[in-house]
């Protein structure tokens, strides 16, 4: 049968006829929480289709399996709008088996009442629905309907565009509405389509003035770095407004405003270029330079005030993140509570967020505030342009274009260098923390990285140098702290080491070398280990000489082929060629993401272990050029990115 009503024709005899009547099903409503892979999306990017759950269903979905009572907040049925299609005797067996065949696997098939809009009579009619027990439910979806929304504004099946089956159902409603007294009333009063018009309103608003950035995570959302809880608490669109952790991989939705330029379709300036996670909040960096942070702010590390209230309930709902004032990002990195950034064309730095220690001002007895709210520049660094930047817990530094290393802010434990120049005669005067250094065979440095209570750089030849603290052996060599930069033993302390990246966490150091010839890649690591941060099983707590790390999987045995690293503040986490992402170390907040704490021992792990959880997919096109990720104090993101 058709669904626009129109007749079939048997083969013999006379036509026979399905037809439709719009009515109201009592007790269901239309949830937007079934997956579409084959329909309105694909195995790559899931769209999504609706089904109807009865009251008691949804309300045990909102309220963690509860049974759903009238007494509990159901008070009146739901009425939810549609078509009640009536089929000719003899081809009732035919229809059933079409739907049998078509609905098969964890579909339910109910009989329930209808009210018909034209009469007001109550009848019975067949109902086939998916239930929260289909395979294909998305629960999360249903609880978020700006996520639901983004998945919709892109998605695309072998069926058409997603946004076409939620638009056309919306102008159905709204047509119903229109011509019936009691369609009209049942969306208005008690409807079971509370969602379809809201999410049609936000699908709109994403494919015109908003786009949507499909991150995934785990780990810590104290402080909505992981942009899990409505901004708020209360947004109604956003029924999770309390997850405080997550242990395994999940959906993150990050809304930004588009751009009101003229570049065409294919312009890739809108891709992301880089991630980044400091002690509670998070950033992505596009190609155009433009930065979105979100996250703590109590010391103004997102660089803004509170956000202002954007109008309108549509956009309001989607929490929209404005980009970083005035400043077009070429590089940035997050520390514990203060954030460094590096402009596009001009090199200069500026930094934001907490100055307790001088580590974004510069300056050592700076009477004038504790916290920076709007971006500045280090004292005395305002003609210098720089090349690669890093943010510490107290602490910065960055690599000039020239090849030299710059330190600010905390130096207690000589993981910044002597300030070049100090006036201490006029204790109202700010004294400079900044100071300069370069190796003494005029190679350029060009990466660098902080720790807590230390600083790794690497130079032009592989040769990776450090300072500071060596408490847990993350300088990598026998000495001791040394304020004076030396080179690591062992193969990273010489020229042409294939070293090509550095990374730390607050007490330990990885380093990526690529053989010459081969082009494989390693990783070698050093410093704390005694929460697995380097995923290694040792008798040892400290790794004091850098070691490379074999890469070999906690279940299974197998290797490891290594495309990328990063570090969380005491944890580890490896990208293999596949696209693969492997974690080791603290797991406390379960910002591993390798699921249920049970599967280690206490909050930590020795060995590397797989992430759990969904998918890490990208929207239509799906061809995945590059995987993203990064970690902070306890929580990581990762993306992946079609350009």
């Amino acid at each position: 049968a058709a669904s626009d009503g129109t007749t079939g024709t048997a083969k013999k005899g006379p036509k026979r006829k399905v037809t439709t009547a719009p009515g109201r099903a009592i007790g269901y409503q239309r949830c937007w929480s079934q997956r579409s892979a084959d329909h309105r999306g694909t195995p790559e990017f899931n769209g999504i289709v609706c089904t109807l759950l009865s009251d008691e269903e949804v309300y045990e979905v909102h309220n963690n399996g509860r049974d759903g009572k009238k007494e509990d907040g159901i008070q009146q049925p739901s009425m939810t709008e549609g078509l009640i299609y009536t089929v000719d005797a003899d081809l009732v067996e035919e229809c059933l088996a079409e739907l049998d065949f078509r609905e098969k696997g964890g579909y339910a098939r109910d009989v329930i009442d209808v009210v018909e809009d034209d009469t007001g009579n109550t009848v019975k009619a067949l109902l086939y629905r998916g239930t929260p027990e289909n395979p294909a439910f998305w629960k999360r979806v249903l609880l978020d309907l700006p996520l639901a929304a983004a998945i919709i504004s892109v998605a695309i099946g072998p069926s058409g565009h997603n946004d076409v089956y939620l638009l056309h159902l919306d102008s159905f409603l709204t047509h119903a509405a229109e011509h019936s007294k009691s369609a009209a009333s049942a969306l208005e009063d008690h409807s079971g389509d509370f969602h379809t018009g809201e999410l049609a309103g936000m699908v709109k608003l994403l494919q015109s003035e908003y786009r949507p950035y499909f991150l995934f995570g785990a780990g810590s959302n104290e402080h909505r770095q992981l942009l899990l809880n409505a901004e708020g608490g209360d947004n109604k669109s956003t029924i999770q407004n309390d997850v405080r952790e997550v242990d395994e991989l999940t959906e993150i939705l990050l809304v930004v405003p588009r751009k009101d330029d003229n570049k065409g379709e294919d312009d890739n300036s809108h891709e992301p270029k880089s991630l980044h996670a400091g002690g509670g909040h998070s950033a992505l960096l596009n190609n155009d330079g433009d930065l979105y942070l979100w996250g703590w702010n109590d010391a103004g590390q997102l660089g803004c005030a509170p956000s202002k209230t954007i109008q309108g309930e549509a956009a309001s709902s989607l929490n929209p993140i404005q980009p970083l004032s005035n400043i077009k990002v070429a590089a940035v990195d997050l520390g514990h509570t203060h954030t460094l950034v590096i402009e596009q064309g001009t090199g200069h730095l500026f930094g934001f967020g907490e100055n307790g220690r001088g580590q974004v001002s510069g300056c050592a007895n700076d009477k004038e505030t504790d916290d920076f709210h709007v971006p500045q520049t280090p004292i005395g660094l305002s003609e210098e342009s720089f090349v690669d930047v890093a943010a510490g817990l107290f602490h910065s530094a960055a690599v000039t274009n020239q090849g030299e290393l710059v330190t600010w802010g905390c130096g207690r434990f000589g993981q910044c260098f002597s300030p070049s120049k100090v006036d201490a005669q006029n204790d109202a005067n700010p004294v400079s923390t900044v100071g300069k250094w370069r190796p003494v065979d005029g190679c350029k440095l060009v990466q660098v990285a902080c720790g807590r209570r230390h600083t790794v750089a690497l130079d032009e030849h592989g040769r990776v140098w450090t300072l500071g603290d060596n408490k847990y052996g993350q300088l990598g060599h026998s000495a001791g702290s040394d304020a004076e930069p030396q080179l690591v033993d062992g193969p990273l302390g010489k020229v042409n080491s294939g070293c090509f990246a550095i990374c730390s966490g607050w007490s330990h150091i990885l380093a990526l070398t690529r053989d010459k010839d081969s082009g494989e890649v390693n990783v070698y690591g050093w410093g704390r280990n005694d929460k697995g941060q380097l995923g290694m099983i040792s008798s040892k707590t400290n790794i004091n000489m850098p070691q490379m790390l074999n890469l070999s999987l906690n279940s299974s045995g197998g290797s490891i082929s290594l495309q990328s690293a990063c570090c969380g503040s005491e944890c580890s986490h490896i990208i293999d060629t596949d696209g693969n992402l492997y974690s080791t170390g603290w797991n406390e907040h379960g910002n591993l993401a390798i699921g249920p704490k049970g599967k280690v021992e206490g909050d930590s792990s020795s060995s590397w272990m797989a992430t759990s959880g969904v998918r890490v997919v990208a929207p239509p096109p799906s061809e995945v050029k590059r995987k993203l990720f990064a970690a902070g104090g306890a929580h990581m993101i990762t993306m992946v990115t079609c350009h």
